[in-house]
């Protein structure tokens, strides 16, 4: 989990979009070659964009209110909810429907549920990995399904039951007693952990764990790192000691 570098967003209702925003977000540290080559986005291209704070009353007012449609809205809304906690905000109460789920449940037995192969499967042509294109593809692939259900009619709970519930925000968190995901892991105690990263490097790193979340299947513990000056997120499978 780390930085958001662009935001897409598209205020629609099934007969029209009303409206559209799109910007690069400066995430104020370098954007690795790999990422690069995910989106295309470079630290050249982000210099002189907004950081992702100057963004929320946006993000606010495209989401308060409204319902989302988002393909995979784990994602999306993890690196929300940790940009608005690296700056000490509340994280909204994002309510979002996810296009993987409602594609598998009503196309069924496709070769592939990602949006790119969904979007082609429907000649929907979008630009993958850029943001306000991923946006318009999610989109259209909600109408697809609501055409296919002949669902103008249905109410929001109707949608809910069949969607099977509701992502939110705030439902990424790991809601416990208050005990830790991992007991080698104090919340509010400096330690010093040994942490393999995603390219199999061991790396040691001083932290102050702040709080627990759960991500798809893995545990996260956001912590201030001493090393970086600045809040961190380490998926708790790849913290091989703690001192």
């Amino acid at each position: 989990i780390d930085r958001i570098v662009s935001i897409g967003l598209i205020r629609f209702t099934l007969d029209a979009v009303i409206d559209s925003f799109y910007t690069l977000v400066n995430p104020r540290k370098p954007i690795p070659a790999h990422v690069t080559k995910l989106h295309g986005i470079t630290a050249q291209m982000v210099q002189h964009a907004p950081e992702i704070a100057e963004l929320f009353p946006t993000i606010e007012s495209y989401t308060n209110d409204a319902y989302c449609v988002i393909h995979n809205p784990r994602l999306d809304l993890s690196f929300i909810d940790s940009a608005y906690h690296q700056h000490d905000r509340s994280t909204p109460d994002i309510k979002a429907f996810d296009t993987v789920q409602l594609a598998r449940k009503t196309f069924k037995k496709l070769p592939s549920y990602n949006l790119g192969n969904l979007c082609s499967y429907f000649g929907i042509s979008i630009l993958e990995h850029h943001a306000l294109s991923d946006a318009k593809g999610s989109m259209e692939i909600f109408k697809r399904v609501i055409e296919t259900l002949d669902a103008r009619n249905w109410c929001i709970r109707d949608l809910e039951r069949y969607h099977g519930g509701i992502f939110g925000a705030h439902s990424l968190l790991c809601k416990s007693s208050g005990i830790p995901i991992d007991s080698r892991i104090p919340i509010g105690c400096r330690i010093t952990i040994q942490y393999k990263d995603v390219s199999g490097t061991i790396l040691e790193r001083s932290i102050l764990p702040q709080r627990y979340f759960i991500l798809g299947k893995y545990n996260y513990v956001q912590a201030y790192c001493y090393l970086r000056n600045e809040i961190r997120y380490f998926n708790t499978a790849r913290i091989l000691k703690v001192y």
